[in-house]
């Protein structure tokens, strides 16, 4: 290996010139994936550079791992190998802002958090509510796909991607979907990269969908048993009420004393509007006995940003659970019956989706099958989403292979035959 580095070093240097690859210590401490230090870091400065790394990889046979902002460091399996870390910081440029049709094309470096702010002067936003905006970027979050709280409002990460340009690990450059909402031409190629983990590509730049900035916003609490915030929930979802959001969360979440379940309704829109949420939401918790508060600004943006943040806690193994949304409140109670610590819970009631964190120790790891067995006897599944990789090891965290897992290994195969990118991070080993 140490032949191998003294011979890639200088090629990269050459090709890309001097301050862009850095084999100091710090650097690669500083790009660890789950476990795995690199051998040496590239800031590549443009998009063809991320192009040309990926070229000298290749013919070096050298594994390479894209990096954003390190949020989603402990997602999924640990690769096999990191020789390269490809950190796209310094891509980060705002390359066209369309406000008239909603879309904005950014390179992948970009955080969310400096996005928003570009948005935010022509009171638009990006509805992604991925967790920690200020570190994580773009285009780690579509690698990820990570979706938020109001997932169900405005759509997910796959909905909201429309175009982008990806570098592949032969060195070429390709373009797939465009920046207009309507595109027909084809296949979708976009929703093949998102959520694949950097295991097919580079993203390198990306177009997105994004939405008005509500006029007002309000969340609306409900506290008590959990079969009566079960029966607030289901009554609202018959009711014409829409919220952006709706989570049911046990005391864990928010770290309170309090042994209530509660369940929040993220209301936005024009003021009439919320305050119709507001007013209904509150009589008909009432009439179920349960307690009511309401919060705005900062307590408002407070508790969802609690509740954005929660699937990637730092030194914490969370869980995702995946149910028919009329299984979720089935697959709570029978949880709580299983012995062991209670995890923290978060569950999603407009999609379906739970996320369980644990303290990351050994216990953690000894609840992955039977929270799988639970999940699967109500035709979902269950993932170990994100935990130090010493709690992965000996198994796959995405559990047993789906039906679809030939075709998905000739896809791998079609855009990186030599297994470079992130290998072994998907599932199965991909």
């Amino acid at each position: 290996m140490e032949l191998k580095l003294e011979r890639l070093a200088p090629r990269l240097e050459s090709e890309l010139g001097a301050g862009i690859v850095s084999c100091e210590s710090s650097a690669l401490k500083a790009h660890l994936l789950d476990g795995k230090t690199p051998a040496l870091v590239c800031w590549p400065a443009t998009p063809e550079q991320v192009a040309t790394i990926l070229r000298v990889c290749a013919e070096a046979k050298a594994a390479v791992s894209p990096w954003g902002g390190g949020t989603g460091a402990n997602v999924g399996n640990a690769p096999r190998e990191a020789w390269v870390a490809i950190d796209l910081g310094p891509l980060n440029r705002v390359i066209d802002h369309d406000p008239a049709n909603l879309t904005v094309t950014v390179q992948s470096g970009i955080t969310l958090a400096a996005l928003r702010e570009h948005l935010s002067s022509q009171r638009q936003f990006l509805p992604f509510d991925a967790p920690h905006p200020a570190q994580a970027t773009l285009g780690g979050t579509i690698a990820l796909n990570v979706n938020g709280p109001r997932r169900g409002c405005y759509g997910g990460t796959r909905d909201l991607v429309i175009g982008m340009k990806v570098a592949l690990v032969t060195g070429e450059y390709i373009k797939v979907g465009g920046k207009v909402v309507k595109n027909v031409a084809g296949y979708d190629m976009c929703k093949l990269f998102t959520g694949s983990l950097g295991t097919l590509g580079v993203i390198t730049e990306a177009t997105v969908r994004v939405a008005p900035v509500a006029d007002t916003a309000a969340t609306i609490i409900g506290s008590g048993s959990f079969a009566d915030v079960v029966q607030f929930a289901e009554r609202l979802a018959q009711s014409q009420l829409l919220p952006a959001a709706m989570v049911l969360m046990n005391s864990q979440v928010l770290h309170s004393a309090n042994s209530q379940w509660q369940i929040a309704l993220w209301c936005e829109g024009m003021a009439e509007s919320v305050a119709r949420h507001l007013s209904d939401a509150d009589i008909l918790a009432r009439q179920l006995g349960l307690d009511t508060a309401t919060l705005r600004n900062h307590s408002h943006d407070e508790l969802w940003d609690r509740v954005r943040d929660f699937p990637l806690e730092a030194e914490h193994c969370v869980y995702r659970v995946t149910v028919p949304r009329a299984a979720s409140a089935n697959f709570i109670e029978a949880l709580n019956q299983v012995t062991g610590p209670a995890p923290a819970l978060l569950s999603d009631r407009v999609m379906g989706t739970l996320w369980l964190s644990y303290p990351a120790d050994n216990q953690a790891a000894a609840a992955r099958p039977q929270l799988m067995a639970l999940a699967a006897a109500r035709r979902g599944h269950a993932v170990m989403f994100a935990a130090p990789h010493q709690l992965k090891v000996g198994h796959d965290v995405w559990g047993a292979p789906p039906p679809a897992l030939p075709l998905m290994r000739k896809i791998k195969q079609q855009f990186d035959p030599d297994g470079l990118l992130n290998p072994g991070r998907f599932l199965s080993g991909l």
